[in-house]
């Protein structure tokens, strides 16, 4: 199904700065990119190196939540909202939030189900 010609627009425009990239992906080339290790990015966003490493091996049947992806993409100088993951999940609080909000996304992206 094609996206909306607002919805194509808008990732259009956000793609120039931001990542489509899964956290698990993108984190560790980032790393890698600015000579950082896992335990040097821990430091940088306050939080303990085994925590974040368990998190982006999926330990224990956990992902890294959004509030933990946005202080190390700021750890690492990167806008807070750079990951998808940030992304949806503001997305999807900003949905539950809003009745009208949420009808007016699903009605652009399904316009057939219009009563």
């Amino acid at each position: 199904m094609a996206l909306p010609t607002a919805v194509a627009a808008i990732l259009a425009m956000m793609s120039a700065r931001l990542s489509a990239e899964p956290f698990t992906e993108e984190f560790p080339r980032l790393l890698g990119d600015r000579g950082l290790s896992l335990r040097a990015a821990a430091r940088l966003a306050g939080v303990g190196p085994g925590h974040l490493s368990r998190a982006l091996r999926g330990a224990d049947g956990k992902t890294p939540g959004p509030q933990l992806i946005e202080r190390l993409a700021v750890a690492l100088g990167l806008p807070e909202d750079y990951f998808p993951e940030v992304r949806e999940a503001r997305v999807l609080s900003a949905v539950r939030a809003d009745a009208a909000l949420r009808d007016r996304l699903y009605f652009e992206l399904h316009p057939d189900r219009r009563g």
